[in-house]
């Protein structure tokens, strides 16, 4: 899942207009953006292994500190928390949480069986729509673009920021369609460094949004 993930950072402003896109970006990619460090320092581990399934060549091996449900759910803790304490506000900070764990959820719905419940067992769950590339392409796509319509119906932005706004948007698309139909990463290593751009799209969100 990718832009899927984006899409209930979108959606998010129907449930609360003083919650950044740029929170929400971080929010629901939080798990993301920590797997590149923990891969780079090796407590992580992922392999390039085209038809590993229909969708993607990687192979998801050891990711428990990152995406382990039991992880999730502390992770989201944690953000709440801190978003809490910055910006003395309980609605925001709640749903910046769930929208940390939303992460998991959607990745149950993609990922084959290589999900871990706790960090500490081999228990691992995954329902793989990742094995059906037309209806992972219709899943995504539709979340993406009921996420921008929730988006615009509950945010007024100035000119500019409309540019910026349908800017990163189509940036999102032009990177999902390259990461669908486009060669495999070059290596392990390409994947981690990779992963930090994530911090753009960040950034990018923030910048878009006046509520930032």
């Amino acid at each position: 899942m990718f832009i899927g993930h984006f899409a209930l950072a979108l959606a998010a402003k129907k449930a609360d207009k003083k919650l950044s896109l740029g929170t929400g970006f971080m929010a629901v990619q939080l798990l993301d953006l920590l797997w590149p460090p923990f891969l780079l320092i090796g407590i992580e581990k992922v392999k390039i292994e085209p038809g590993n399934t229909a969708f993607t060549p990687l192979n998801f091996i050891h990711y428990p500190f990152s995406h382990s449900l039991f992880n999730a759910i502390i992770w989201s803790m944690l953000l709440a928390t801190i978003y809490y304490f910055i910006r003395k506000e309980m609605r925001s900070a709640l749903i910046a949480g769930l929208l940390v764990l939303s992460h998991f959820f959607l990745d149950l719905l993609t990922h084959r069986p290589d999900l871990p419940v706790f960090p500490w067992s081999d228990w691992k769950v995954g329902l793989g729509l990742w094995n059906n590339v037309a209806l992972t392409l219709a899943t995504e796509v539709g979340l993406f673009a009921a996420g921008i319509y929730f988006f615009i119906s509950n945010t007024v932005l100035d000119k500019k920021h409309k540019i910026i706004f349908w800017s990163l948007i189509a940036f999102l698309l032009v990177v999902y369609v390259m990461n669908v139909f486009g060669p495999p990463p070059p290596s392990e290593e390409a994947i981690s460094y990779a992963g930090f751009s994530l911090w753009l799209l960040v950034a990018w969100a923030y910048w878009a949004d006046k509520s930032a």
